[in-house]
């Protein structure tokens, strides 16, 4: 079910992106220790993204579902995308 207005599922999402970031953008020197960190607009400016999850129970926040609310997601896809960009930048230090 698309939902056109995110939900728990994106916000994870820009939590991990801009989380690894950050941290990819200070262990290459690009944010000295001064510095503030780059924000969630900063880092998704030109972004295009497919976030997919299924679920057994999806919770909306209304009947039109247009937002995906189960809690458990955030934290899931945080984890999941996290793990997976710091892999892909590590590997490809060029590509970062």
């Amino acid at each position: 079910i698309k939902t056109p207005e995110g939900g728990a599922h994106i916000s994870g999402f820009r939590m991990a992106l801009t989380r690894v970031l950050n941290a990819y953008a200070r262990k290459i020197g690009a944010l000295k220790e001064k510095d503030n960190n780059l924000t969630g607009e900063d880092v998704l400016e030109g972004i295009c993204a497919v976030v997919s999850v299924k679920l057994r129970k999806p919770q909306f926040e209304s009947q039109t579902k247009i937002r995906l609310t189960n809690p458990e997601l955030q934290g899931i896809v945080n984890s999941i995308v996290g793990e997976a960009l710091t892999d892909f930048l590590e590997q490809n230090p060029s590509v970062g």
